[in-house]
Formats: structure tokens, C-alpha cells, sequence
């Protein structure tokens, strides 16, 4: 059995896909799944050791880079092809593809569902890690339980030590930026919270996590600020170090969750239903407005919903992990 997910972006929602590969596996135990995935992201997939092979796909290369992704899909001869991205760009390269089974996922956009079968109606209150299991379901008829396997082995204490930490310390991490206003709590609370944690005990290290372009935006001296000093691999193994994470709606904080770290997501414009972290180990702050979820399009001049959470709520909801 020959399996290809297609599931090209991005961060967080590769990691809420990565559950299929335990349901495909435990279903057809010799099956082989390869992953196609926009290159950019091919880190991500490189953790997840049950994928056999990526393929990677250019997503700035036109048409070009489709025919050649196109083409390569072709030569591995896939029995089942499920895309979980569920986009008409996604749909058209399945629809194209000589394999003998094709399916999509739940919600499929952008008139995508004409070309690959929508296995079921969207239920807008379903958990996406959920959504894409189903799509799996649909074909096996049997029902999962959600299982993340991903790669989590610490290779990242030597990056730790360059700024003065060790595997020994008690660390937590904030996860402050995201794409989209309404998504992204003041930077001034996560300072305050920063002293609140401290406050309680002053032996913890905070680190703030982020892109390149987001060093420097914290500046505290509570905080230590290691954006842009990871790569993905590594970004986990700090990750995974943590006592615990706090932050936006996004891939590293999904990640996070993934791991089995405690993590508390503040939710501002997102879809709580759709995109809250599955599992246990998770806590939503959120001020639960009637005019959530925006999904970015807030219709007020400020982000209202982000407003009315503050450091001490925050605080109130993560004080019992702090020792």
C-alpha cells in the first residue's frame, strides 16, 4: 500500500495533520506514506518519523514547479492519494494524478470539492487534527484516536548554553508572534507576565521564541530572547526542554502540544473550535466576545478580544505549573 498526504502548509497545520501518519500506519502496519509538502516547510516533515518520503513543492514556482511535482507524484504510482489542505491548487494537482483511490478532507475550499470527493460535511466545530483522522476513517471505517509522533530528541543544549542556559535549568517559553493582528497579544503583557512569573520564583529562565525579524521586540531583562536562533529541529528540542509555553495561535505553540509540553494559548480572532491544540496538556485564555471567531477580520479599530485578556489572567491560568 502506496500513500500519499498532501498537506504542502503550513507550520501549525502540518502538525495537526501529523496524526494521520498513526492511524495510517496502525491501519496498514507495511504501508508506505510519502508527504508532499511546500518546501519551505520540509523541515517539519523531516521530523515525523513515519513518513518514508517527502516530496517537496515549490510554491512560487508556477506552473513549472506544479508539472514537475506533477510529474514526479506519477512516477511513485500512489494506491491512495488525501489531500488535507483541501485548496483548489491542492485539488487540481490530486484531481491530475493516476492513482487508485483520491480523497479529500472536510471543508473543502475554494470549489476544490468539484474536483477531489469531500468525504463528509464540514463540521464547523470540529477540532482540524480530528478533521483530517476522519478523512482517514472514511476510508478504513475504523476510528482513531488522535496520536503525534514526531522526532523530539533534544540537539539543542549546545544552543542553550550559548546564552548562559543548560539542560538543568527551569525554562519556559513565550511564543508571542503570529501572523495577523488578531492573533497577536501586546508584547507589554508578555514583559508584565514575564515579572509575574519571576516574581513567584526568580530561578526560572524565560525565553521568547520567534523568526529573525522578531529579535529584539522584547526587550526586558527577565527575557531572554533567542528569535531567529533555531532551526526547526532545534526549536523543538528547546521545546521539549520546557516546563511549559505561553502564546499566540501558531506553529511553534502547536508544536509545543504536539510534544506533550504544557502550553497555554491565547486566543484572540481564531477559530477556538477549529484550531485549539488537541489534547490534555493545553489551557485557552480567551475573552470569548460574541464577535469571535474573526479570523482576522476584526471590525473594531482595536482587537478587543486581545485587549481584555491580561497579564493576570494569563497568570492566574499558569501559576500551578510554576514551582
Amino acid at each position: 500500500m502506496k500513500i500519499l498526504i498532501v498537506k504542502p502548509s503550513s507550520f501549525g497545520d502540518i502538525i495537526q495533520a501529523n496524526p494521520v501518519l498513526a492511524a495510517l500506519k496502525s491501519t496498514w502496519k507495511d504501508c508506505s506514506v510519502d508527504w508532499l509538502v511546500f518546501k519551505q516547510w520540509k523541515e517539519i516533515v523531516k521530523m515525523f518519523p513515519a513518513v518514508d518520503n517527502i516530496i517537496t513543492w515549490d510554491r512560487h514556482g508556477g506552473m513549472k514547479a506544479f508539472s514537475s511535482v506533477l510529474k514526479e507524484c506519477n512516477k511513485q504510482k500512489y494506491d491512495l492519494v488525501i489531500d488535507l489542505q483541501g485548496l483548489l491548487r491542492t485539488a487540481l494537482l490530486v484531481k491530475m494524478m493516476n492513482a487508485k483511490k483520491k480523497i479529500g478532507v472536510s471543508g473543502m475550499k475554494e470549489l476544490s470539492w468539484l474536483l477531489v470527493k469531500e468525504p463528509y460535511k464540514r463540521n464547523k466545530k470540529e477540532n482540524a487534527v480530528i478533521r483530517n483522522l476522519n478523512s482517514v476513517s472514511y476510508v478504513t471505517g475504523v476510528q482513531y484516536t488522535p496520536k503525534f509522533d514526531i522526532i523530539s530528541e533534544s540537539v539543542a543544549k549546545d544552543k542553550l548554553r550559548n546564552f548562559n542556559l543548560s539542560d538543568g535549568d527551569d525554562v519556559v517559553a513565550f511564543v508571542p508572534f503570529s501572523r495577523g493582528q488578531t492573533k497577536t497579544w501586546d508584547i507589554q503583557n508578555y514583559v508584565k507576565l514575564a515579572g509575574k512569573i519571576k516574581e513567584k520564583n526568580k530561578n526560572i529562565k524565560i525565553l521568547v521564541l520567534g523568526a529573525d525579524t522578531d529579535y529584539g521586540k522584547i526587550s526586558s531583562s527577565d527575557i531572554v530572547d533567542i528569535c531567529g536562533k533555531t532551526d526547526i529541529e532545534e526549536l523543538a528540542g528547546v521545546l521539549k526542554m520546557c516546563s511549559f509555553v505561553v502564546g499566540a495561535d501558531t506553529g511553534a505553540m502547536h508544536l509545543a502540544n504536539a510534544l506533550g509540553v504544557k502550553n497555554a494559548f491565547i486566543f484572540g480572532g481564531s477559530d477556538i473550535n477549529e484550531t485549539s491544540p488537541y489534547g490534555d496538556k493545553s489551557k485557552i485564555i480567551s475573552a470569548y466576545l460574541p464577535c469571535s471567531p474573526c479570523r482576522g477580520k476584526c471590525k473594531f479599530d482595536t482587537e478587543k478580544c486581545l485587549q481584555q485578556i491580561t497579564p493576570e489572567i494569563v497568570f492566574e491560568n499558569i501559576k500551578e505549573w510554576i514551582k
